[in-house]
């Protein structure tokens, strides 16, 4: 049997890797090929095309990217008829596998789509139909994305999020201080997220690391830490760090989460998997002036939601601040954290939150589900 996986960004890699863990649990044989990146690679799966590097943020930004995401798609579509697959494994990138499944309907290949396109949260119903009428079977994570494409006609299963099987540390809050720390130190731990493409580490990590030196003068006993999603990505951290010098390592995101008392992240799924960990967080944001502008008057994406930030769309309140454009300031940044570390009140109610939130991403034990209803499917 074979599958071809096409995940275009980090995060698509690791939520793939798992995916793929579990087919090969169920059927060993099968044949993984396509574009992904480490994670899938360290799982067997034949790698034809890396752009993980290429991941993008906004409308504007992505412009610099085109051809190579367009040589890219030109180079997945011949895979597609040479290797003829029994399945085409579309993961999160709505940008380049919307488009993919397409192309793959049109020449009569089944798709399944995990972490499926967002339409249903921001977009239109056209955009919903269009998502329906392009992809097979679609993998919901949220019980509202099930709900919106089972309406809208889609076939679609839903068992829970996967961040509830994948977040998941290794150590105890206390062992891994001591992991990465050397002690079990009694001032604030503050995790410096930064996100996964070099575009926002560029564009955001000054400004989270600003943002520290300013909470380091209410706690000078604080400590920092930056989880680094790859070894692709390291040198682009160390060249911004300069004096501050927080400790950033390389494959323990969750373990770090788990040692921090509060995380300070680029907007993304890390707010959702520090959420899932109680660890209060706050999320940050910023795009170029063009792609703000065309979201807000041309996209209209403000009218449509009420947060950006998937534990407040969720809780359907503003749990975890969202500093956005003028917000995403060094100043209000710290001021923010600053906030949540000395007021008890305000930690006491966001952890009360995060226990809402987990019982809304459903149980346990999805992504086995997930991987059973594709073989079922094929």
């Amino acid at each position: 049997m074979k599958i071809m996986v096409s995940a275009g960004e980090v995060s698509g890699d690791v939520h793939g890797s798992y995916l793929i863990k579990e087919l090969k649990n169920l059927r060993p044989d099968i044949y993984f090929f396509g574009m992904g990146s480490d994670r899938l690679a360290a799982e067997g799966m034949d790698i034809k095309c890396d752009i993980s590097k290429r991941g993008t943020i906004g409308i504007f930004e992505a412009l610099p990217n085109i051809l190579p995401i367009y040589l890219n798609f030109i180079k997945m579509k011949r895979l597609l008829l040479e290797e003829k697959p029994d399945l085409v494994l579309l993961i999160d990138s709505q940008g380049f596998n919307l488009p993919f499944a397409s192309y793959c309907k049109k020449h009569g290949f089944k798709t399944a789509y995990y972490i499926a396109p967002q339409e249903w949260l921001w977009g239109t119903p056209r955009g919903v139909k269009k998502v329906v009428n392009s992809v097979d079977l679609i993998l919901a994570i949220f019980q509202k994305e099930y709900d919106v494409y089972k309406k809208a006609g889609g076939q679609v299963v839903y068992f829970g999020h996967p961040l509830l099987d994948i977040v998941r540390p290794s150590l105890s809050k206390s062992d891994s201080r001591l992991k990465f720390l050397g002690e079990n130190i009694p001032g604030p731990v503050i995790a410096l997220c930064p996100g996964s493409r070099i575009q926002e580490i560029r564009g955001l990590l000054p400004a989270l690391l600003l943002s520290g030196e300013i909470i380091l003068k209410e706690f000078p006993r604080a400590k920092f830490l930056i989880p680094v999603a790859s070894a692709k990505i390291i040198k682009d951290i160390f060249n911004l760090i300069g004096d501050f010098r927080p400790k950033a390592i390389i494959g323990s995101t969750y373990e770090i989460l788990n040692a921090s008392d509060l995380a300070i992240c680029v907007s993304g799924t890390i707010n959702l998997e520090a959420s899932i960990l109680k660890v209060p967080n706050l999320m940050v944001y910023k795009l170029s002036l063009l792609t703000y502008l065309f979201g807000k008057y041309v996209l209209k994406i403000g009218d449509k939601l009420p947060f950006f930030s998937m534990p407040n769309l969720l809780l359907g309140k503003p749990v975890i601040p969202e500093l956005t454009m003028k917000d995403a300031h060094p100043q209000v940044i710290a001021s923010q954290a600053i906030s949540i570390l000395k007021d008890p009140v305000r930690h006491a109610s966001m952890l009360a939150s995060f226990e809402k939130l987990n019982d809304l991403l459903g149980m346990p034990g999805s992504i086995h589900k997930y991987a059973r209803s594709i073989l079922n499917f094929i």
